[in-house]
């Protein structure tokens, strides 16, 4: 044990002093937040006034889009175009001219005008327009979604007031049916309800999945390296002479992933300290959407575990790949398939966020290379029967104790053997031999 916590602490200092480590502390929450702060900053930001023409024979009709759009900027009907300003829009506002004489020559003027930006976009919409629900909007920032969005919704206003006028509706009445509904999602659970509105109920666990999954396959990469590095450099040979294979590996699994703990605890800490001013940020960038975010209590103290387990897990693997390698270049063709199993974790999240109790979710959550990712996935969302969260830690370890016998055998012969990388055959024979 005296040489496992020697290893240990030589495996911890050594990582946490480099530049690597503190850069790499620092700049990542300033990475996830400018990856949410700025595109919601720049999506918000006004990009000045929209010249738009509306071309149309249809004078009232054409006059009806031209309202709905000058008026878009202020009115809530899509949830993802919302600003925290009191529900109000912060898009561009348009300057829109109609136009009720329909021509080539006049299209071929507009599209000069678009050309040497006199005006933004023209609109060309014909007398079927309401019925066919058709147009053809030319615009010179083709890749302007939220402009072009905002314009499908005003014509799309302008198509159910007329048709809501035909029956005999008076405006007010077309007003209040093409009004947004607002509705208020509860989550039910075994200890009571909780108001989710969506992605909001699932960001912060999403954020906590990242970190598993980053931290796992970060620092199981530093396991294979440093493995791969005392062996190249021969100073594995020089270990050996005062402790085992096996103390060898424990010490660089459990000292590397104590680094890994370490920098979650800094970034908590962090976000603890400053989480008030940032999430309030934040929250009025993003307006409702962090309205319910939230983690439940199950996940917070669940979180560690399963990240022990999928950390020791890979680490094992990713430890048995440095041992079987000289160069980073062999240890890169063996990464794929220890790296499978985490890419179909994220590949499959959001899905089992939106139905945590599927065939698929149970199953994964119960797969040994999965099960540490998908059932903190599934506690965080919707917690599951209290044996399957048993089940899952249980055989997790049982795994990881067999994955521990199989890869110290292989990390044994491993690091004392040079030259070409072992073939299946080979480490079949460490393993039996071992």
């Amino acid at each position: 044990m005296r040489n496992i916590l020697l290893i240990l602490r030589r495996e911890y200092i050594v990582r946490v002093r480099t530049k690597a480590f503190l850069i790499f502390t620092v700049l990542m929450p300033l990475f996830i937040g400018g990856m949410i702060v700025v595109p919601a900053r720049l999506a918000m930001k006004s990009s000045g006034v929209k010249r738009v023409v509306i071309v149309s024979p249809d004078a009232a009709f054409a006059d009806s889009v031209k309202a709905e759009l000058v008026n878009s900027h202020v009115q809530d009907d899509d949830a993802d175009a919302k600003s925290a300003n009191g529900g109000k829009r912060r898009q561009a506002e348009f300057d829109v001219t109609v136009e009720t004489e329909p021509s080539e020559a006049l299209r071929q003027q507009l599209f000069a005008q678009v050309r040497h930006r006199r005006i933004d976009a023209f609109a060309w919409l014909d007398l079927d327009t309401p019925t066919s629900r058709k147009c053809t909007y030319y615009s010179r920032n083709g890749g302007d979604f939220v402009e072009s969005s905002l314009f499908s919704r005003a014509l799309r206003r302008a198509i159910g007031q007329r048709v809501l006028a035909a029956h005999g509706f008076t405006p007010e009445q077309t007003k209040a049916f093409l009004n947004p509904v607002d509705v208020d999602t509860v989550h039910i659970d075994k200890e009571g309800t909780t108001r989710s509105n969506g992605l909001g109920a699932y960001l912060l666990p999403f954020l906590l999945l990242f970190a598993i999954y980053f931290t796992v396959f970060i620092y199981g990469i530093y396991v294979m390296r440093s493995v791969i590095e005392e062996k190249s450099s021969r100073v594995v040979e020089v270990l050996l002479g005062s402790v085992t294979p096996m103390q060898l590996m424990a010490g660089k699994i459990i000292g590397v992933g104590a680094v890994g703990l370490t920098q979650i605890a800094i970034w908590i800490g962090t976000g603890s300290i400053l989480g008030t001013g940032g999430f309030a940020m934040v929250q009025q960038l993003l307006g409702d959407t962090l309205k319910d975010a939230h983690v439940p209590t199950a996940a917070l103290i669940l979180f560690p575990i399963f990240f022990v387990l999928g950390y020791a897990t890979y680490a094992c693997l990713y430890a048995a790949i440095g041992s079987m390698c000289t160069t980073d270049e062999e240890a890169q063709q063996l990464q794929f398939p220890v790296t499978l199993p985490l890419v179909l974790c994220m590949v499959f999240a959001t899905t089992i966020m939106r139905d945590p109790n599927t065939s698929l979710a149970f199953w994964l959550s119960m797969f040994p290379l999965t099960s540490p990712i998908i059932m903190f996935v599934r506690v965080s969302v919707n917690f599951p029967p209290i044996w399957q969260v048993v089940a899952s830690v249980i055989i997790s370890i049982i795994n990881l104790y067999g994955l521990v016998w199989i890869t110290s055998r292989i990390y044994r012969v491993g690091i004392l053997m040079y030259g070409k990388r072992p073939t299946l055959p080979e480490i079949l024979k460490w393993i039996r031999y071992a």
